[in-house]
């Protein structure tokens, strides 16, 4: 192999294994080694002529970057496959989706979204492949879908920071009436009014959870003075003493963590509480069993809910 080949072999290793027949020739490949190089073996088609190079590691990375050199210009990954690369937690086995801007016809293995303008804000890239922006993607997820799947994608998307509830408002303008923006907008809406964002995964299982067994009037993140310190609580039934701690080991791992926690739990039970603890793996596996424990305890709280001291 000369040199043509070394240049085109590093370009593939710096696209995940994968490159387009145009980028092969402008390498100095020629037709007929490309060809020839499919007939042998050394490169498989993926999408049509985009080729992934034999002993190349395949990898998730892999098939959106190969699905991006096939739409080329004007596209980007979104949606769900968008979700994937930017680190959405419930979307590593999307489906592969691409907004375009020009009508092409989808080979197997690639869903394609016409649309009438990709705009600079509305995307980025992850190592080098380019995606639709966080912004974006939530308003393209609240077009396709569930609304449970879209408010746990928004949670952590301002947990960490990949986008605001400014950003959101300025997205929802510009994209008009589309499908999806009126409930990214019911969203916000919600989360201005001081329901903010869950800050776990297992907060936001515990919240759907509530809203499917019809308990909505739920207060998240309410913020109060207990022994002279601010403190969160996860959740609690308006109205009532009953409160649902979202009991992930992630944030209580050490024995500190435990022991602050039994301190709470130990000042808010002196108070009138009931407090309820909810870990993964009982919202997992056993939900119909907390919900009867949760109404339950509602039950047996026939009392007012003792007054909380409200952190400003």
């Amino acid at each position: 192999m000369g040199r043509n080949w070394g240049d085109a072999l590093r370009l593939a290793a710096r696209q995940d294994g994968v490159l387009r027949r145009d980028q092969a020739l402008a390498a100095g490949l020629t037709t007929w080694q490309v060809r020839h190089a499919v007939r042998r073996g050394l490169w498989s088609e993926v999408f049509p002529c985009v080729y992934r190079v034999a002993g190349a590691p395949w990898s998730r990375r892999q098939d959106l970057r190969a699905a991006a050199l096939w739409a080329a210009r004007g596209a980007a990954v979104s949606h769900g496959a968008a979700a994937s690369l930017l680190g959405f937690e419930r979307y590593a086995d999307a489906a592969i989706e691409l907004s375009v801007t020009r009508h092409l016809r989808a080979p197997p293995g690639i869903v394609v979204h016409q649309v009438g303008r990709l705009d600079a804000k509305d995307l980025t890239t992850v190592g080098g492949i380019p995606v639709t922006s966080a912004t974006r993607t939530l308003l393209d997820l609240a077009a396709t879908e569930p609304e449970d799947m879209v408010k746990a994608a928004l949670d952590q998307a301002l947990r960490r920071k990949w986008t605001t509830l400014d950003k959101l408002d300025v997205a929802t303008e510009r994209a008009g009436w589309r499908r999806g923006v009126a409930l990214i907008r019911a969203l916000v809406t919600e989360y201005r009014g001081g329901n903010g964002p869950t800050e776990s995964e297992l907060e936001s299982r515990v919240r759907e959870l509530l809203e499917q067994a019809g308990l909505v009037d739920v207060e998240r993140q309410r913020r109060v003075v207990i022994g002279g310190r601010v403190r969160r609580l996860d959740f609690r039934v308006t109205g009532t003493p009953v409160l649902i701690e979202a009991d992930g080991y992630a944030w209580h791992s050490t024995p500190e963590d435990f022991e602050r926690d039994r301190a709470r739990d130990n000042a808010l039970i002196a108070r009138g509480y009931r407090v309820l603890r909810w870990t993964w793996a009982a919202v997992r596996d056993q939900p119909d069993v907390l919900l009867v424990q949760l109404l339950e305890t509602l039950r047996r709280c026939a009392f007012p809910a003792p007054a909380l001291c409200l952190a400003p």
